[in-house]
């Protein structure tokens, strides 16, 4: 993990100095600590490739998901003669991992139409801007992954 902050370090500052490498060195320790002792850690620098995969497929679903709803949202505002049905929603997640039900709750607020107003437990609520935002919501691709993520563990 510290060499993958690092590197992001290195890449948003775009150049390499001796001053930004031991700023950036020192902030990842920090971060990277910071992290073990909030989620606990294996003791390796990097996850391994297979979980770094699972990360990558998961955010590509979910950049997926944004696009769509974006678009959902899109034609709501541009088609104020269709009747929008706000809905709030309670649903149980099926998650063990509190960290990963925290990574549905946000995946789910960053999603446009949605937001997640309260977490508690294994219950995710959620307020969607019209009802078809929140159809097959307890069985979608961000969960799907999650729990396959778990399972991996």
């Amino acid at each position: 993990m510290f060499l993958a902050l690092l590197l992001f370090w290195v890449v948003f500052n775009g150049r390499i100095t001796l001053e930004i490498l031991l700023v950036g060195a020192a902030v990842s320790a920090v971060l990277t600590r910071f992290w073990k002792k909030l989620f606990g850690g294996t003791g390796r620098l990097l996850p391994s490739a297979g979980v770094l995969w699972r990360y990558f497929k998961y955010v590509c679903g979910l950049t997926l998901e944004i696009i769509s709803c974006s678009i959902k949202v899109m034609h709501l505002v541009l088609h104020p003669e269709e009747e929008v049905r706000p809905q709030l929603l309670t649903l149980r997640t099926g998650l063990r991992e509190d960290s990963h039900r925290v990574v549905l709750a946000n995946s789910i607020t960053l999603t446009p139409g949605t937001i997640t107003v309260g977490l508690q437990g294994d219950l995710i609520r959620v307020h969607g801007l019209d009802a078809s935002f929140l159809e097959g919501i307890e069985d979608c691709d961000m969960v799907r992954r999650l729990k396959q993520m778990e399972e991996a563990e």
